[in-house]
């Protein structure tokens, strides 16, 4: 394959990471306020889903971006625009760890309203909306540093060999 194939396949996947968070914040909201237990189901099926997609288009990005690094880029990890994703990329799995999975871990044999109910809607709506701030800001520095006349992100930490 070569190496521009797998750049856009790269790019592809950024965005196709970014559109399954576009839609969850929107069902964790609603299921804070859902009073019914269908819609409880239906809408932390509707997160999982979102999830998967999300996952999916995460890992394509790091093989894809493995095969960049192999094939041409390996001097790049010393960049910030690279340190900045990867710091980043580690508070979303953070978030996904410590607050998402969890949440969503003891919503299953809740019902709406009952105790609790409030306090894990309210971490699954926080962990949500962490994972979307955190894709979009690594998306914001890939399209920032992709801009080779605005070049903001190229600065290097450490002398290229």
């Amino acid at each position: 394959m070569s190496y521009v194939a797998i750049k856009i396949i790269h790019s592809l996947a950024a965005v196709a990471a970014m559109g399954p968070l576009m839609f969850a914040p929107w069902m964790s909201t609603q299921l804070k306020h859902c009073r019914e237990d269908s819609n409880k189901a239906l809408l932390l099926k509707g997160i999982e889903t979102t999830d998967t997609y999300y996952n999916v288009a995460g890992w394509i990005l790091i093989l894809s971006g493995v095969a960049m690094f192999w094939m041409q880029d390996w001097h790049r990890v010393f960049q910030l625009w690279f340190i900045l994703s990867v710091v980043v990329f580690g508070l979303d799995s953070l978030a996904e760890k410590r607050l998402r999975d969890p949440a969503i871990k003891a919503l299953m044999p809740l019902k709406p309203g009952e105790v609790g109910w409030s306090e894990h809607t309210g971490a699954l709506h926080r962990a949500v909306m962490i994972q979307m701030v955190c894709t979009a800001f690594i998306l914001l520095i890939m399209l920032l540093y992709s801009q080779h006349q605005i070049n903001l992100l190229n600065f290097t930490l450490f002398a290229q060999w």
